[in-house]
């Protein structure tokens, strides 16, 4: 703005200053806002492709027929509001405070369904852009709720849903308010709305901004034929409404700016968002390895693995063939008696739990499996698996204590990827459970000198620097008393039968979850979608067991009241009516994927009504083909969810 330039209005009650933006300057503050720049809560230079930050309410706003509740949109998250969460297992990481959060969701619900209803009547391709605010809402407010995280991290974090979620108030004005009176030509506004407004230097849209009744700032020459009533010498600086402190670390906006791109009203805050995007909510699950390629139409690319040696297929054949080299003459001697050979692994087959219970239609299909070949390297989990519980005796009680204290890491380290998220062998799971934390020096000599000694030596280690280094877990003592929810567990309570089918329940649940998530990003190949569409499929995929929120939704938080909605029951069931909305939303995830059955294309929304004979039937063919296509491409037996304990510890 030049020396001979002034800011006129018809319409607006004050003056504020230009937000000017110096190269290299739109970035967060240290209240998570973006300074001069912050759109939803000061003025901006108008543009047409950012018309509605120019309508987002002010506070205390009372525009006719819209009801927003959105006042505490406007109040900065403070300091104080975040708070170190010692559970976690990692320093320097918390929460904002859970009322605060609370509130927020609360606030966002009510402007999730006001947008929704105001967008009824448009375009589909006017209504994709707030759609795509609402998931960023969404994926935000999961990730405050389950992610703890430093505190700069979770100010900044918290604004953006404020900024977002004023901006959906800003869609819901222009397409409530403006837009009909846009199409009304002989409409004048007698009045400003109480909205945000916006600078101009175009006297054709400062004309049109009055006549709509959108406060303006005209910026033109001062020339004597100016009709000025009154005169502001001094504007309302930014730095009274928001801090112009710069954040460590802080959010740029991506680009250069040196030639003032940067500052183009209709694009820096699209670019500001895309770092947002990129910098604070990209989440992404760690992949399970995927032991061979899959095709076009869901098969193996690879040949297939070596039958286990366990396999009773392989024992009768070695009772046909014979072996090369060897007489096929009878010895004289009589008949050595066959060693025992142990049962195959859990991995590969099925094996009913002791403790916990396994829906019976899961049981059916994992029965049928039978036993896999050989994988040609070890099996992954998210989460301990079950079945390491299994067998009782002092083992077994050690690792239920064990890992009600180390639970709060793990689920830090599913979804963070900077403390090693990254799924953990079945021999990984069991050093974590077991707890003993001391690690050697690199140069102290191991016992075994084989190769595979050292290596499981190494891996071992590994295992106890990521619980007793970057979690800081001491080595696990019978003293020890976790919390499990409200209740504190010693080592003798820790023997509850009822503590121990809740532990199982969660370690199904948890595996579960995140095995259907990798399962379907390994199919579907959503990991190179773009950030948007890749949230909204992860929480397709999540709705099968919880009907809100975001796709990072996989560890159950039975703590806040959360357990699943996911019902497997069969027809000869009291609940099977109730699990047909959960097959309807399996078979609805899974018609993305290749190979689906003929049987099962189409059918996602006629399931809810469904008879017991067919519903038995789809069932059966549904988890067959879960079952099937989840061994062909990770070489294991999945996790099957449990039934929901009835008592509760």
């Amino acid at each position: 703005m030049n020396d001979k330039a002034v800011v006129t209005t018809p319409n607006a009650t004050w003056l504020p200053e230009f937000p000017v933006a110096s190269p290299g300057e739109i970035c967060t503050r240290v209240d998570g806002r973006w300074g001069p720049q912050e759109y939803s809560l000061w003025p901006q230079l108008y543009h047409k492709r950012v018309l509605h930050h120019a309508c987002i309410p002010v506070q205390g706003a009372l525009i006719d027929g819209l009801k927003f509740q959105a006042d505490d949109l406007y109040d900065h998250v403070a300091w104080n509001e975040w708070q170190v969460c010692k559970e976690c297992g990692v320093p320097d990481l918390g929460y904002i405070d859970k009322g605060s959060i609370t509130l927020l969701k609360g606030v966002a619900a009510h402007i999730g369904v006001t947008y929704h209803m105001s967008t009824l009547a448009q375009r589909e391709d006017r209504q994709k852009f707030g759609k795509h605010l609402i998931a960023t809402v969404d994926q935000a407010l999961d990730q405050l709720s389950i992610l703890p995280m430093i505190r700069a991290h979770a100010i900044a974090l918290a604004a953006h849903v404020k900024r977002l979620l004023l901006e959906l108030c800003g869609l819901i004005v222009l397409y409530e308010i403006v837009q009909p009176r846009a199409l009304d030509p002989a409409f004048v506004a007698k009045k400003a709305l109480p909205i945000r407004g916006a600078f101009t230097n175009d006297a054709g849209t400062t004309q049109v901004l009055f006549r709509l009744g959108i406060p303006v700032w005209f910026i033109q020459t001062l020339t004597r034929s100016l009709r000025v009533v009154e005169v502001h010498t001094y504007s309302t600086p930014i730095s009274s409404r928001m801090s112009d402190e710069l954040s460590q670390p802080r959010l740029h906006s991506d680009g250069g700016d040196l030639a003032g791109v940067v500052q183009h009203p209709g694009d820096w805050p699209f670019a500001m968002q895309r770092e947002v995007l990129k910098t604070l909510l990209d989440i992404k699950i760690s992949p399970l390895p995927n032991q061979q390629p899959i095709a076009a139409d869901g098969a193996s690319d690879a040949r297939p693995a070596k039958k286990v040696k366990t396999s009773p297929d392989v024992h009768l054949d070695r009772g046909r063939t014979e072996q090369s080299g060897s007489s096929s003459r009878r010895t004289r001697r009589g008949k050595r008696a066959a060693p025992e050979l142990p049962p195959p692994h859990p991995s590969l087959r099925y094996q009913s739990p002791h403790t916990s219970v396994v829906p019976g239609a899961w049981e059916v299909v994992l029965v049928a499996a039978g036993t896999l070949p050989s994988p040609p390297s070890p099996a992954t989990y998210y989460w301990p698996p079950p079945f390491l519980f299994e067998g009782g005796g002092g083992k077994s009680n050690r690792y239920y204590h064990n890992y009600i204290r180390i639970r709060q890491f793990c689920r830090q380290r599913l979804l963070d990827r900077t403390v090693g998220a990254e799924p953990l062998r079945i021999s990984e799971w069991r050093d974590a459970l077991w707890g003993d934390y001391r690690t050697q020096p690199a140069d102290v000599p191991s016992e075994d000198s084989s190769t595979r000694g050292k290596e499981r030596k190494q891996i071992q280690q590994n295992v106890r620097r990521l619980f007793g280094n970057t979690a800081g877990l001491a080595t696990y003592t019978a003293a020890l008393t976790p919390q499990w929810g409200q209740v504190t567990v010693s080592e003798n309570t820790a023997k509850d039968p009822a503590l121990h089918a809740q532990v199982l329940w969660e370690a199904h649940e948890i595996n579960w979850r995140c095995e259907v998530r990798a399962l379907d990003a390994e199919l579907t190949r959503s990991r190179d979608w773009d950030v948007l569409t890749r949230w909204e499929r992860e929480a397709r995929v999540c709705r099968l067991w919880s009907g809100i929120g975001s796709g990072l939704r996989v560890i159950p938080r039975w703590e806040s009241g959360e357990t699943t909605r996911a019902r497997w029951d069969s027809p000869d069931e009291s609940g099977w009516r109730e699990a047909r909305s959960t097959l309807s939303e399996l078979v609805g995830v899974m018609a993305r994927w290749p190979g689906l059955p003929e049987e099962l294309k189409g059918i996602a929304d006629e399931i809810v009504e469904y008879p017991a004979d067919k519903f038995r039937v789809v069932q059966r063919a549904a988890l067959q083909f879960y079952v099937r296509t989840f061994t062909n491409v990770f070489k294991r037996l999945p996790i099957p969810p449990a039934v929901l304990p009835t008592k509760w510890v």
